[in-house]
């Protein structure tokens, strides 16, 4: 499943280069990581459970900049179900097509209790896994800025 967030780049987002600021990224990745929870309708409710996703690792590459008003669209797919994990694509696209940040974020399960790492719970890999897209982004044209 892929999740599609919109948003118009603010005022209070963008850094004295008149650029979106590199940290607001990240926020705009968590957005759309929580708007793909919300369209596969996972709700903590639902789960039950003591665990929770955290995030364990980010690597984000900065392929175009964005500005001020800027209309942009925050993908979100989950690609890959690990025993402890699971693998988010996600890439901010400007209006034009062309990406302005293409990202991979691992989220680690981890146990409120124990205060641990723990496994996906097999119900909830069930569930993941109907939800898979683990193609998604592997043919893109990134448009790439030379160095």
């Amino acid at each position: 499943m892929l999740s599609r967030v919109l948003h118009t780049v603010r005022s209070t987002e963008v850094d004295f280069l008149g650029h979106v600021n590199n940290a607001k990224y990240q926020e705009y990745l968590e957005w759309g990581r929580f708007g793909w929870v919300r369209d596969a309708g996972l709700t903590r409710d639902r789960f039950g459970h003591s665990i929770a996703p955290v995030v364990r690792h980010v690597t984000l590459d900065y392929l175009h900049e964005a500005q001020l008003d800027d209309k942009l669209v925050i993908e979100t797919a989950l690609v890959h179900i690990g025993e402890h994990s699971l693998h988010f694509r996600q890439r901010v696209v400007k209006e034009n097509g062309d990406v302005a940040v293409d990202g991979q974020v691992v989220l680690a399960m981890f146990d409120m209790r124990a205060r641990a790492k723990a496994k996906v719970p097999e119900d909830l890999a069930g569930v993941f896994q109907k939800l898979l897209a683990p193609r998604y982004g592997e043919q893109t044209d990134t448009k790439e800025v030379p160095a």
